[in-house]
């Protein structure tokens, strides 16, 4: 560390010249002073002289008027008197004594004194008659002439001598008697007061913060940073400015030394490969991630040229091109083919760009690398993955469409090819039954059988659409329609063939069926979509039918799912708004007397006009969109509850797809609830096929909804699902007989079943509802069976508008 030597430190070097100055300035107040004072005292004496010669001239002009010029020489001698008067003479214009004091003539001192006079002078002032006063250093002495009237000539004319005088006046450079002690004094302590007070100022102010800044500065330089103490801050002059902005500095190499660090970090932690090398291309700088992908340490590469990297693969004129664009200034990107030490290749996606200095000359390059090996290979990969199935190692969906509309371009007018496919059944029980791993390799095995099943065919495509949906795509030929169906349908029979063949997974043997879809193209589409559209038609079709079967697509089957479309999505739209109705189709005893009634919905389309439930249900039935109708008719049905008077019963047919749900239960409880409808008087109708799966789960439902006070109903009994045990177990209040054997009452056969039913339900203590009941000799026949059972059909009344049912049934009880 530099230290500064005493007369080096900023408080010296202020405060000396300081001092100095201050010096100065007193030994210059006091010079001007004794100038003063002599200057004074020369006035004085100057004015005593002239006070003296003023009496004297009068006196000698009175004697030499009066004639007693005899006492000329004694008022001389009084002159001698005065201390400082040396001699007094009176001579005339020629410097001829006229009058003298006689101990100085005896002496000398006289004629010495007048010959020293100016003659110039002695003529002034006889000719001008003005008294003359000179003041004369070198000879320490002032001399006085002043003009003395002699006499008055004839003409009256002044005849003038000169009374000459000799004054002593030494201009003593000090004289402590006559000094200003008490000012000069204070005016010294004064001096000493401001001097010290400077002093202080200057340490304070100056000194002191300089330090404090040199301090700062030396532990800004050693350690980075300022602290606030070592700053004068609050200082009010330029210092306090400085130490702010050391302050400002510091923080700001802070945050560049933090960025720095980032950077640094950012770029020693990269997984980006980062060289610099000098404009001849030699490395200078490589970072740790360079050295993991190369295999290279930095001692081994600093100095030597980045070639060594080349495995050769990268073309010739990608370097050149790299070199040019340096050359121009320009940043270069591109894919290096790259080896490693161990001669392992690689490829790298580079970034090499010219670094500038702040004259924007390029100094170095800097080169950023990704190695992008496993990037190509995973792209490579997904490329495959997009038109390959993975399991199969067949064409997907994407490839198959893009092949067959390419078939469909390249196709000359007349030929004809076919799409077939293959569906396989039962596989999702094998999955549920086996597992996953155990269905993948029955679709392994398929993929292969298809193969080998088409080797032999003219440009056979065969791909995996997803699943078990495989297609087996053959190229248009020069045949007639017929001709080539025959031609496909004799091939999906030995294809179907082949996959039924016992095939053996995980050391367990089974046989695998599939259904076939077939469709002619051009003819039965123009659009590789539309074909394979078509075909999966064609395909669902032949599964419908029981599986193992083959379907050759007809355009019928296109209008019915697009009916069944268009059913779909307008239903959704009237269950969010408007067009269904509730409808009420009353139920009587045998007497004639309503005991309830049973909820039936229409829909009334805004274009079509009424839409038959045969149409629509269905088409619910099939997709969620049951539950959501479903919960419509519950919400409004339960609304029409309270409306009928106590102690009508209402019944709703519930869907299995409803009631499977697993907030079946909730959505009726809050449904009760919302509506306050009374829940005793609620019939819940379920069908048989409800209980053929998890029969436990059902009847769990059906008695939490019981609690409630919900009745269960089991609608179109003996058409289903009918089993006694259940019966036993379920939570029943009541059995509906089918209307099919209602209506078939008449033969013997079906008599014995309705009398079978009833005998059932009675036993087990059930109520007996009759649905379809269309003639009095049905009613008497059933009437006569049981007094107590509930009839319901077109006898009695049609289904009714809530409305309209309300007038004809209801309307006295209103009033």
């Amino acid at each position: 560390m530099y230290r500064l030597r005493w007369w080096q430190r900023l408080s010296l070097q202020i405060t000396l010249p300081m001092l100095a100055a201050m010096l100065a300035i007193l030994v210059g107040l006091s010079y001007f002073m004794i100038a003063a004072q002599q200057q004074a005292a020369l006035r004085s004496a100057q004015l005593e002289l002239r006070s003296s010669l003023a009496v004297a001239q009068g006196s000698f002009n009175r004697m030499y008027t009066a004639d007693r010029a005899i006492a000329v020489p004694e008022l001389l001698s009084e002159f001698h008197v005065h201390p400082r008067i040396v001699n007094a003479t009176i001579v005339n214009a020629r410097k001829d004594l006229v009058a003298v004091y006689e101990p100085n003539l005896i002496q000398g001192d006289v004629q010495r004194f007048v010959n020293e006079v100016d003659p110039q002078l002695l003529n002034y002032v006889a000719t001008t008659g003005k008294t003359v006063i000179h003041f004369h250093p070198e000879h320490s002495h002032l001399v006085a002439a002043a003009p003395i009237i002699e006499s008055l000539s004839v003409s009256r004319q002044t005849q003038r001598n000169v009374l000459l005088v000799e004054y002593l006046h030494a201009p003593h450079w000090y004289q402590l008697a006559g000094m200003p002690w008490w000012p000069l004094g204070l005016l010294l302590l004064l001096f000493f007061v401001v001097g010290l007070a400077l002093w202080l100022a200057l340490q304070r102010f100056i000194a002191r913060p300089a330090k404090r800044l040199v301090d700062a500065v030396l532990q800004f330089g050693r350690h980075g940073f300022v602290s606030d103490e070592n700053l004068p801050l609050r200082l009010p002059n330029e210092f306090g400015i400085l130490a702010h902005n050391i302050r400002l500095a510091a923080k700001e190499r802070r945050h560049r030394e933090a960025q720095l660090r980032k950077l640094s970090a950012a770029v020693e932690q990269a997984n980006e490969s980062i060289m610099i090398t000098d404009l001849d291309g030699n490395i200078e700088y490589v970072n740790p991630a360079f050295c993991e992908t190369t295999g290279y340490s930095a001692d081994e590469v600093l100095g030597k040229n980045p070639r060594l990297l080349s495995s050769g693969r990268t073309p010739a004129h990608d370097y050149e091109a790299l070199w040019q664009s340096l050359s121009d200034g320009k940043t270069w990107q591109g894919e290096l083919y790259n080896q490693t030490k161990d001669g392992v290749e690689f490829r790298e996606w580079a970034t090499i760009s010219p670094l500038r200095d702040d004259q924007g000359n390029t100094t170095h390059y800097l080169a950023s690398k990704l190695n992008i090996t496993q990037r190509v290979e995973a792209e490579a990969k997904i490329e495959y993955l997009a038109y390959y199935d993975s399991l199969t190692e067949l064409p997907n969906r994407t490839s198959c469409i893009q092949h067959l509309a390419r078939l469909l371009t390249t196709g000359s007018s007349g030929e004809y090819g076919a799409v077939v496919l293959f569906d396989l059944d039962g596989l999702q029980r094998i999955n549920d039954v086996r597992g996953f791993e155990f269905g993948d390799a029955i679709l392994q095995a398929t993929a292969s059988r298809l193969r080998a099943s088409v080797a032999n065919e003219h440009e056979a495509f065969v791909a995996n659409l997803g699943g078990d949906l495989f297609a087996v795509i053959l190229a248009p030929r020069l045949l007639a329609h017929d001709e080539v169906l025959a031609d496909t349908q004799v091939l999906v029979k030995l294809i179907l063939g082949e996959l039924s063949q016992p095939l053996r997974v995980q050391d367990e043997q089974l046989s695998v069926t599939a259904s076939a879809g077939i469709v002619i193209y051009p003819e039965d589409a123009e659009s590789a979509d539309a074909i394979i559209r078509h075909a999966e038609t064609a395909v669902h079709n032949a599964k419908d039918a029981g599986g193992n079967q083959t379907s050759v697509y007809d355009v019928s089957y296109s209008t019915e799912l697009e009916k069944r479309y268009e059913i779909e999505r307008e239903l959704r739209e009237a269950i969010n708004g408007e067009g269904l109705e509730l409808y009420l189709q009353p139920q009587m005893s045998a007497t004639g007397s309503l005991l309830g009634v049973e909820v039936l919905i229409r829909w009334f389309h805004p274009e079509k006009g009424m839409i038959s439930p045969g149409d629509f249900i269905p088409v619910a039935e099939q997709t969620d969109l049951i539950v959501d109708l479903g919960k419509w008719i519950v919400r409004h049905a339960l609304l029409e509850i309270k409306r009928l008077p106590a102690p009508l019963t209402l019944a709703i047919n519930i869907s299995p797809r409803q009631f499977r749900k697993y907030d079946f239960v909730y959505c009726i409880e809050r449904a009760l609830e919302d509506s306050g409808a009374d829940a005793s008087r609620l019939v819940l109708e379920v069908t048989e096929n409800l209980f053929v799966d998890d029969t436990n789960d059902i009847v769990l439902k059906m008695k939490a909804l019981q609690q409630s006070g919900v009745q269960f109903s089991i609608d179109d009994f003996g058409t289903g699902y009918s089993s006694l045990s259940y019966l036993r177990k379920l939570p029943l209040q009541e059995l509906k007989i089918d209307q099919s054997f209602v209506q078939a009452i008449d033969n013997a056969e079906q008599r014995t079943i309705v009398d079978s039913v009833m005998a059932i339900a009675k036993n087990l203590g059930l109520r007996i509802v009759a649905e379809g009941v269309e003639t009095e000799a049905q009613a008497h026949y059933l009437a006569g069976r049981d007094q107590d059972v509930v009839l319901q059909g077109y006898l009695f009344d049609k289904p009714l508008a809530i409305e309209a049912f309300h007038q004809r049934y209801l309307s006295d009880t209103k009033h």
